[in-house]
């Protein structure tokens, strides 16, 4: 098949791009290797709870996201969490002016909200990408197919090389060159169903980025797992990265061990579940919202590592991306 833009990668960059440029009159298909859109904006359900597993919050400081979001609070998709954290240090939550914002029922449903009315098309590895005449040609895993007029490539950087590598691609020796800088931390995720009640501080949440345990979360106190308390225990990158080839169940207990003496009295681990995210946090970024490549064949890169991390950067990242390709098409 044929189509204007093809997006590797359904997470916020993409999604948001492939918005922009659907509204703009393209035509646009996502590709996704995943079961579901979104990337890390990741909920699991465990048993009769849910637990975000990748994005925990995130906050605003453009005009721009800042605009969207007050959009996304219209539409019931997010709401105000808190204004800080604790470290553990101290009782109470200190508020620092800076609203922390989640989404209802979990970052999984705003991915979903995202993706509507978007070609999205899940589960379908992308083997290797080439230029095909004046655009490209997208090979999957499964033999299938696409081409393009244009390309997009929103997974993390390291990845991305690798489907151009695969397709015989030779980068521009800058392009090349800046991609290469970008690296990333690793995050071993655990997720506990407890039977009784946690003590974190208020709201539910403990953040300490220098030990080994940089997050906890309370997913029943966050508002969206109702029915039963589920603990989402994030290891720092530096610790994920020591305990990564450690088997799931040697993992799960060491991350258990941190999480216990947050529990209440006579609370319990019932269920626990290891998600691993190799690519989870941007530690070295570039500086402009997106790549354009030096090609002749129209290809863009962008993501959390460009201009900025996390949910913000990823969607300012994704509409820097459109707003390329829509100035290229």
């Amino acid at each position: 098949m044929m189509t204007d833009v093809l997006i590797v990668g359904a997470g916020l960059a993409g999604l948001t791009a492939a918005r922009a440029l659907r509204q703009a009159g393209l035509r646009v298909v996502v590709v996704d290797e995943g079961r579901q859109p979104g990337g890390r904006l990741a909920t699991r359900a465990l048993g009769a709870g849910r637990a975000d597993s990748g994005a925990q919050f995130f906050t605003t400081r453009s005009p721009e996201f800042t605009q969207q979001v007050a959009a996304w609070r219209a539409a019931g998709w997010v709401y105000e969490w808190s204004r800080g954290w604790s470290d553990g240090s101290l009782a109470t939550t200190p508020p620092d002016g800076h609203p922390r914002y989640a989404a209802r029922g979990g970052f999984r449903a705003l991915a979903a909200r995202l993706s509507e009315g978007l070609d999205v098309r899940l589960s379908l590895r992308v083997g290797a990408v080439a230029p095909e005449g004046d655009g490209w040609r997208v090979e999957m895993a499964s033999g299938e197919s696409y081409a393009a007029r244009a390309l997009l490539l929103t997974p993390p950087a390291p990845v991305g090389l690798g489907l151009l590598a695969a397709g015989g691609v030779v980068l521009p020796a800058g392009d090349r060159a800046a991609l290469e800088s970008v690296r990333f931390g690793s995050c071993l995720c655990g997720l506990f169903v407890i039977e009784g009640e946690t003590r974190l501080p208020a709201p539910g949440a403990l953040q300490m980025p220098a030990g080994p345990i940089g997050w906890m979360a309370d997913n029943q106190r966050k508002g969206i797992s109702p029915e039963a308390c589920v603990l989402t225990v994030h290891a720092s990158p530096a610790a994920s990265a020591v305990h990564w080839h450690d088997a799931d169940d040697a993992a799960l207990d060491w991350l258990a061990d941190a999480a216990r003496p947050w529990l209440a009295p006579g609370a319990v681990v019932r269920v626990a579940e290891l998600v691993r995210w190799p690519h989870a946090v941007p530690l070295a970024v570039l500086p402009e919202r997106c790549r354009v490549s030096g090609l002749d064949a129209p290809l863009i890169f962008a993501g959390d590592a460009f201009g900025g991390p996390r949910v913000e950067g990823a969607t300012l990242s994704g509409w820097a991306a459109a707003a390329a390709l829509r100035a290229r098409l």
